[in-house]
């Protein structure tokens, strides 16, 4: 009785339930990774928004530290989802742990910061919208978050070029280099 325990533990682990589990715990990064990775590309994000608001001529001091803590928590929320997914879809092969974090990373900082801003646009339009929580106010709530994270995916995205993209690139042969 004892043995058929033993070795039904012993199935769990190498069937595809143990395997899948060791896939998930292990693209897990640390939390010092964690805490310090996050922080690090949040203020990599504020940067690269500073930077090319700067470049592009902006003279308004408040709007750009504005527009930089936008893309800074962007980075901030999306540095873990991008990390974690990066190196479990890599599933521990280097070469392919590039593209995967350059995929997941970027696309994932993107996402955040483009979801983000739609919810600030969905704050500034909430006085004339619905009762909360009604048929009329989710559409309300859908299409103008919507219409937000599009309009960020068009004008905002070329904030993260020429130097989110350098950063992006370090971020990625960093992850590459941590990989078990």
């Amino acid at each position: 009785m004892n043995s058929t325990r033993q070795a039904g533990i012993a199935a769990d682990q190498t069937g595809l339930l143990g395997r899948t589990g060791r896939a998930l715990a292990g693209a897990m990064p640390a939390w010092r990774t964690i805490l310090a990775g996050s922080a690090i590309w949040a203020v990599a994000m504020g940067l690269t928004a500073a930077a090319k608001l700067a470049w592009m001529r902006w003279y308004e001091p408040e709007r750009i530290a504005l527009l930089a803590s936008f893309f800074a928590a962007g980075g901030l929320v999306a540095f873990l989802p991008g990390i974690y997914l990066g190196r479990l879809l890599s599933r521990g092969r280097r070469d392919a742990g590039f593209a995967a974090t350059f995929l997941a990373l970027g696309i994932g900082t993107i996402a955040f910061t483009a979801f983000l801003f739609g919810l600030q646009y969905r704050q500034y339009y909430a006085a004339w919208h619905d009762e909360p929580l009604s048929v009329v106010w989710v559409f309300q709530f859908i299409f103008t978050v919507g219409a937000a994270v599009y309009q960020f995916l068009v004008l905002g995205t070329r904030v993260y070029f020429p130097l989110g993209f350098l950063f992006l690139v370090a971020a990625c042969l960093w992850n590459v280099r941590r990989m078990r």
